[in-house]
């Protein structure tokens, strides 16, 4: 006979779903200045229950509509904060982006540049290459054949006879082709393929900021200084705030029980509660942006009075403890946010860098101080008439109890885009 035997086994789920209301915070959150003055804005155009806590700014819309020159000194005087780092070369850059013309070249040289801001020639030299490397392409170029011989480089087609034909341009603009192939040293099917290149590119820099969309960058964060005290604060505080309308909600919470479609009912209710889930997660964003702005600030405190060699090894699990929030939320608190400070505007994950030494009794530097260093080593040389080695370099740094590999300078050189030593001694 059969025996059945019954067992129970335990079945556990766990089934767990996130608020809505939790989302659109964390969504809230994440977004660019930009994109939360976009989102309130649309916010508020369907929503019949909110208004602005303010005026509404400026948008991208209404900068597009502002004069071109404005717009674009706007615009490369933000891309040349890292540049900046000094009066003399914050005077620089003023003095070069002051002089541009409407098609975006460059109408002053060096030496007149350095006259006005009471420079060396050297310096003014260097901070014009710096210059040249910013959007749009070939900005800053002194004539049209260098703003096509830049495209080239960078479409990996520029070569000496390249550098030829952008020498006779005039030729090129009269049709004399046969002129130019006998100069280029090339065939005709040659010389048509480079004049089919050239008439590819772009005659004047600004061109390109036509076609594409440059996006303005606001600031989230304001920084200011106070002999040894730091400022910080919002950008025109209550800017991403909404209020709810209480005498237009006063009515039709009057005019709800008179009617009797309950749709419509349904539609006032959910559009009241969303405003005040709005209302809620705009003032939680300012208020955890400018909580985890401070503790980066004030643990980079140093940067504001010594400059980016005093940076500090940081990180997003570091001030998620100290604050006692999820790293996740300080990621997303970081991204895309940028604070204002002496005229610069800078990312807040600028302050984050990973730690170089982590040797007993060695002094903790970040990466990003380790670069400054390097690179005020090697601007140092022609003043001294020395060319330093990567591997002088480590030594330099070394008796500074900074150990650092010396592939690992050459990492740092080269993303700062200073040539190897041998290049530098040829220049010298």
């Amino acid at each position: 006979m059969l025996k059945q035997t019954f067992s129970q086994k335990p079945n556990i789920k766990i089934n767990q779903k996130i608020n809505s209301n939790i989302i659109n915070a964390i969504k809230i959150l994440q977004m660019s200045f930009n994109e939360i003055e976009d989102f309130t804005k649309k916010e508020i155009e369907n929503n019949p229950f909110l208004l602005y806590s303010k005026p509404f700014y400026e948008t991208n819309e209404n900068i597009s509509n502002k004069s071109k020159n404005k717009s674009v000194k706007e615009w490369l005087y933000q891309q040349s904060s890292l540049i900046a780092t000094s009066k003399e070369k914050e005077s620089l850059v003023k003095v070069y982006i002051e002089n541009l013309d409407n098609f975006g070249f460059c109408k002053i040289t060096p030496t007149e540049a350095a006259k006005l801001s009471n420079t060396t020639e050297e310096l003014s030299n260097t901070i014009l290459l710096k210059l040249k490397l910013l959007d749009p392409i070939g900005i800053f170029s002194h004539s049209i054949s260098e703003h096509l011989s830049i495209q080239l480089k960078q479409k990996g087609l520029l070569d000496y006879k390249y550098e030829i034909l952008l020498k006779n341009l005039q030729h090129l603009a009269s049709g004399n082709f046969n002129k130019l192939a006998e100069l280029c040293e090339v065939g005709k099917d040659q010389i048509t393929n480079m004049i089919k290149n050239i008439k590819t590119l772009k005659p004047r820099p600004l061109e390109a900021l036509e076609i594409e969309k440059v996006e303005r960058v606001f600031p989230d964060i304001i920084v200011t200084l106070d002999n040894n005290k730091i400022n910080i604060n919002l950008y025109n505080n209550n800017r991403h705030q909404v209020i709810i309308n209480e005498k237009y909600v006063k009515q039709m919470k009057i005019k709800q029980k008179e009617l009797s479609n309950k749709e419509i009912k349904i539609y006032i209710k959910e559009c009241i509660a969303h405003g005040k889930m709005l209302q809620n997660n705009l003032n939680r964003r300012n208020e955890t942006l400018l909580l985890v702005a401070k503790n980066i600030l004030n643990f980079q405190k140093q940067f504001f009075f010594k400059g980016e060699e005093s940076i500090l090894p940081l990180t997003h699990k570091y001030i998620s403890e100290k604050i006692l929030m999820n790293e996740s939320t300080i990621s997303r608190a970081v991204k895309n946010k940028y604070l204002k400070y002496n005229n610069k505007i800078l990312p807040l994950s600028y302050f984050f860098s990973s730690e170089i030494n982590k040797k007993p009794n060695m002094r903790s530097s970040s990466s990003l101080s380790i670069k400054a260093k390097i690179k005020q080593l090697i601007e140092t040389e022609k003043q001294l008439d020395i060319i330093f080695s990567d591997q002088k370099i480590v030594n330099i740094l070394k008796e500074n109890n900074i150990i650092i590999a010396r592939r690992t300078v050459t990492k740092y050189r080269e993303s700062l885009k200073i040539p190897s030593s041998l290049i530098r001694s040829k220049n010298l």
